[in-house]
């Protein structure tokens, strides 16, 4: 009569680990290849590379198969924004309005999921906040993402110059609704910014963002703002 094999627990353990370590590594492949063209496509546009529009269709439409995938993975997820936006910014509302609202719908959609990944990404909360605005102006929930984006970079001289944009786009009833969050922008922008960046970014303020802007402008001093009127080259 055969005896019956003793099989450590320690062994059991272990074959469980590896597979689960064995499944996980699958996946991760299998979201590799299924989402490598979506990755070299956004790099090509990220380079500023020409990338036709219906090259640009079709991936940011794979891009949008992610949130189905529930893939969560930084680089796919980033690349997946870079698209959604990129076929969002192509359309005209004027020219096809139903092309601009499912792209608009989409990208949404997309920056929502990407959010659920990374909460903590405060572009992906000034793109939500941006994309939120051109499909309709709801100053409390697009004040709230804007909060969002500075409260988690208020001192990201890049993000600053990009929420500048558009504050300076943004109805008078969003900024206000914003006030603390672009009044800390402002300042710091004012108080800390590379001069030729800013003077480049200043240039043209909009009637709405006007009256805030020069509030804030005698606010931060003459000090500060003396280094503005210097020419950059």
């Amino acid at each position: 009569m055969l005896g019956i094999r003793y099989v450590s627990p320690t062994r059991i353990v272990f074959l469980i680990v590896a597979v689960v370590f064995t499944v996980l590594a699958g996946r991760e492949l299998y979201a590799s290849i299924r989402t490598a063209s979506i990755s070299l496509v956004a790099e090509r546009i990220e380079r500023g590379e020409t990338v036709a529009n219906d090259v640009t269709a079709r991936y940011a439409a794979r891009a949008v198969e992610v949130v189905e995938g529930h893939y969560c993975r930084s680089d796919i997820v980033a690349a997946g924004v870079t698209l959604v936006l990129t076929q969002l910014d192509r359309q005209n509302v004027n020219v096809n309005y139903d092309a601009w609202a499912a792209a608009a719908s989409n990208a949404r959609q997309y920056l929502r999921h990407a959010l659920s990944c990374m909460p903590t990404n405060s572009n992906f909360w000034l793109r939500l906040a941006a994309v939120q605005s051109k499909i309709a102006e709801e100053p409390v929930s697009i004040a709230e993402m804007m909060k969002r984006s500075v409260l988690l970079a208020p001192h990201d001289q890049g993000i600053i110059l990009s929420r500048f944009y558009f504050w300076n786009n943004f109805t008078s009833v969003t900024l206000s609704a914003a006030k603390i969050a672009l009044d800390s922008d402002l300042t710091t922008m004012l108080k800390l910014g590379d001069r030729c960046m800013v003077n480049a970014a200043i240039k043209k303020v909009n009637p709405q963002l006007r009256p805030i802007f020069d509030r804030t402008w005698a606010s931060v001093g003459e000090g500060a703002t003396a280094r503005f009127r210097q020419r950059c080259g």
